[in-house]
Parts: structure tokens; C-alpha cells; sequence
């Protein structure tokens, strides 16, 4: 969206911007910051207090407010024009330029009402469910949290687990059900994936709620009649690849030690020509870091859509010293990889993909959907609120009304509003950061209610992301 009011510019992203329809590993709800309707013409308009810009050139800047506005680009006459606005300022002051660069300001919550208190972002209206159909899985990756045996999800589970979600979902009034096929490697269990989910297209037209799917993949076993039959059921698919050769064979081997880089590669490559909607998540380690940008750059080459999540330490790889995060390495490496994004700027919006569970593009009270809107669900039937304490289940899908017994469980995974976060509840990024994954903040604090301990590397980093889309947007700008 471009604006021109003479000399005022302002650029921003459209609304349905894929960018903020982005799948993720993990309990990431679909959202994105609303437009402020349109005001009565008498009206008194001011910025607000975290209002912040950056400066992209000597003519163009972005501006934001964070957790609260949309991203834009604006010119340094609509920049001088945002000066004015310090102080509330009456809009039938203005001339006609003016005041239209001003509304629009307003519409995308970059100026305010001086009485207008901005609520916090609305409840969700998507349930996700994480089905656990194997627990099979043909790697041996070294920070993997599932201890693997050969047991699957028979048929009678797996029906009554989609009977159970979409029960769930009209209990609590939600408009979409999202289904994320994991294990073990869902991919080993393609045929009762198929079952399910052509099962579950009944479900979702008997109950009138819309549904989407998602296959979370390592890509080894994505052969093309595999990749077709992914394509033929409307699912998208998330493969994992953490770099290039000697970084992905190290972290994601075979059970015989070999690597798995080759195969994942070819995997990406054939999904992307066959039009499968397709996200590359990329698990970002001590180990992984400093190769980061050569596999940035790849997957912008290829125009691959792409996660970067930061390494979660679990029971069975806390001993692996060299995947942890040191905050000033993590900071410098991923700044490389942005050097690299800024000298391949996309079309697409990396808003969502560039810093673990924070989102600029989509404000959130929680850093996932765990405990509000999301069942996992494992082979035989047992729900916990997170994948990465599902062994600890917590109900099943038996019982009527899953998702309140998750919403009532006081167990491990307590994934707290970010107002309850001592350290974030006063932050100007609260909501777009929320203070990161509950599971990594209790196992270094053994607290729920702080923040992150990757908090440093948030921080430093959000303005980073930020200048890279208005990067973006004003790179498009210059091209029309």
C-alpha cells in the first residue's frame, strides 16, 4: 500500500500479506495488526510515547509504534509532519494534504486519539492441534526430544482425535482448525496421514468450520509420489534444515551416523516445484550460527519461505554444550544473516520468520498457542498442552471438553499472558515479543512469570527486523 498526499509518502504492507500467514514448528496462531477505522473529521490527533523510527536514507525512514502500530515507511516531509504531532494537534489546522497524510497516520495506529487507550490483541479465533501420529522417526537429531519406538496412531485414534478437535472447536466457538502432522517423522506415516486428514475435510464440511493442514517433515523420506500425494490433500509442508552440509549432517544424522543434507535439499527443491505451499524451519544452534547466512542465502535464492527458531535445551541433549546459545555470538551471527537478507531483499515480508516466536507483524499476549488454543495429541489418544511435554498429558481426546481441562491444568508448560512477566509486562515490545517460550524460560529459571532468558537477544535484534521490512517495502516502492 502506497500513499501519496503531494509531497507525504507513506508505504506500508497489505493486510493479507503472506508474510504474517507463515506456519512455524510450533503453536504459532495466524494474526497480524488491524487498520483503525476511519475517523469523524473533527478530531484532535498525537503520537504515541514509544514511538520510534529508523532511518533507511536520506529521504525515507520507517516508523512504528511497538505492539501496537503497522510498519510504514514514510518520507522526510511526512516524517517532519509526524514532529508536529508531539503534541495533540487539532486536524481542521491542517490543510488538505495534511490532514489526509494524518489520517492515514491514524489508520495504521501510528498516531492516536489522546484519550484512546489501545486494547491488548484480541483472543484467537483459530484452534491448532498437534497430532502425534508416529513416533517413529528415520534421524537421529541431536537436540530431539522424543524418545523413539515404532508405535503410530491406529485408525480408531485418529478418528476420534479429529472427532475430538472439531467437537472442540464449535464447543469454543472457533472459525478454523489448523492440523500440524508431526512425530517422530510423520512422512513414515503418509498413508494414515492421508486418512486423517481426508477424514478430517468431512468434519470441517459437516461443522462448517474451515480447516488448513501442515506436515512437519525432516525431508529425508519425500520421495515425488510423496510429495504428490502431500499436494493432492491441500496440505501444506514444514521441513527441517538447519544449514549447509556439515552443519545439517551434524545436527540431523541418520541412526548409522551419515548425513542427511543431500536428501533434505532435494526434498526442498522438488516440493518447490511442485507448487506445495512450503516453509523451511531452520533450528538456529551454537553450532548452526556462523553458517546461518549461507543458508539464508540459499533459501532466498531458490525463493524458499523460511523460519529461523532458536534451539530449546531438553533432558536428552542438555549435554550437548556446543548447541547452546551465547547471547553476543547468537546477536553478531544473525546479524550477518540480515546483511545477507538486506543484499536479497524478497518480495514477501520476513516479519514473522527472523527471530524465533516473536512476530512485529502480529501482536500476541502469549509467545505460542499452548494453554489457550492448542491440543497435542499423541499416538494413543493423550493430550498435553505443549509438544515438548508430551509425555506429561495432561486429558484426552475421549473426554468432552479437552481443550478446558488444558486450559485448567496448573502442570509444566504454563504459558502466561505477557502482562503476568516480570521484565516484560513495562516493555514497549511486549506484544510483539511476549517474552518468549514458557518450556526454555522455566528449564533456566524454574519461573514462569519472567522473561526469556534469550531476552538480550530479542531486544537487540527486533530493530533489526524492522528495518529490514521497511527495507523491503521501500525496495518495492522504488520498483514500481
Amino acid at each position: 500500500m502506497i500513499i501519496h498526499h503531494h509531497m507525504y509518502e507513506i508505504i506500508s504492507a497489505r493486510d493479507d500479506h503472506p508474510s504474517l500467514l507463515s506456519d512455524c514448528d510450533c503453536a504459532c496462531s495466524a494474526s497480524h495488526i488491524p487498520t483503525t477505522t476511519a475517523v469523524p473529521p473533527a478530531l484532535r490527533l498525537q503520537q504515541h510515547p514509544w514511538q520510534q523510527t529508523i532511518e533507511m536514507d536520506a529521504q525515507y525512514r520507517v516508523v512504528f509504534v511497538p505492539s501496537v502500530s503497522r510498519i510504514a515507511v514514510i518520507s522526510y516531509a511526512t516524517a517532519e509532519l509526524l514532529k508536529r504531532f508531539a503534541e495533540p494537534v487539532d486536524l481542521d489546522s491542517l490543510g488538505p494534504a495534511e490532514r489526509a497524510a494524518a489520517l492515514q497516520l491514524y489508520q495504521l495506529r501510528l498516531l492516536l486519539t489522546p484519550e484512546s487507550t489501545l486494547p491488548p490483541p484480541p483472543p484467537p479465533t483459530e484452534l491448532i492441534a498437534w497430532l502425534h501420529v508416529t513416533n517413529a522417526c528415520n534421524l537421529r537429531c541431536t537436540y530431539c526430544y522424543i524418545h523413539q519406538t515404532d508405535d503410530a496412531m491406529d485408525s480408531v485414534t485418529a478418528r476420534s482425535a479429529i472427532d475430538a478437535i472439531f467437537r472442540t472447536a464449535q464447543r469454543h466457538g472457533y472459525q478454523q482448525v489448523a492440523l500440524k502432522y508431526a512425530g517422530g517423522e510423520a512422512s513414515l506415516s503418509l498413508e494414515r496421514v492421508t486418512e486423517i486428514h481426508q477424514y478430517a475435510q468431512n468434519d470441517a464440511r459437516a461443522s462448517g468450520v474451515s480447516l488448513r493442514g501442515v506436515l512437519l517433515s525432516n525431508g529425508v523420506a519425500l520421495r515425488q509420489k510423496a510429495l504428490e500425494r502431500i499436494h493432492s490433500l491441500g496440505l501444506g509442508l514444514m521441513i527441517s534444515l538447519d544449514g549447509p552440509a556439515a552443519v545439517q549432517d551434524w545436527q540431523r544424522p541418520h541412526p548409522g551416523g551419515y548425513g542427511s543434507f543431500a536428501a533434505v535439499r532435494a526434498s526442498i527443491l522438488r516440493a518447490r516445484a511442485l507448487g506445495i505451499p512450503l516453509t523451511v524451519s531452520v533450528t538456529v544452534t551454537g553450532t548452526s550460527i556462523a553458517a546461518l547466512p549461507e543458508l539464508v542465502s540459499w533459501l532466498l535464492q531458490h525463493t524458499i519461505h523460511f523460519t529461523l527458531n532458536f534451539y530449546r535445551e531438553c533432558d536428552t541433549c542438555a549435554g550437548v554444550a556446543e548447541l547452546r546459545l551465547d547471547a553476543a555470538r547468537m546477536i553478531a551471527g544473525m546479524r550477518a544473516a540480515y546483511r545477507t537478507i538486506e543484499a536479497h531483499l524478497p518480495r514477501y515480508s520476513l516479519l514473522g520468520c527472523l527471530l524465533d516466536r516473536t512476530n512485529p507483524g502480529a501482536p500476541h499476549r502469549r509467545t505460542c498457542a499452548v494453554g489457550e488454543n492448542y491440543l497435542v495429541i499423541n499416538h494413543n489418544g493423550s493430550v498435553a498442552r505443549c509438544q515438548m511435554t508430551i509425555d506429561q498429558p495432561v486429558t484426552s481426546i475421549w473426554e468432552p471438553d479437552p481443550l478446558t481441562s488444558i486450559r485448567q491444568d496448573t502442570g509444566p508448560a504454563q504459558n502466561l499472558p505477557v502482562e503476568e512477566k516480570y521484565g516484560c509486562r513495562d516493555c514497549v515490545w511486549q506484544y510483539w515479543c511476549s517474552g518468549g517460550c514458557a518450556v526454555a524460560t522455566f528449564r533456566a529459571t524454574e519461573r514462569y512469570d519472567v522473561q526469556s532468558p534469550n531476552c538480550t537477544i530479542y531486544q537487540a535484534l527486533l530493530p533489526d527486523v524492522i528495518r529490514l521490512e521497511g527495507l523491503r517495502l521501500l525496495h518495492r516502492h522504488r520498483k514500481t
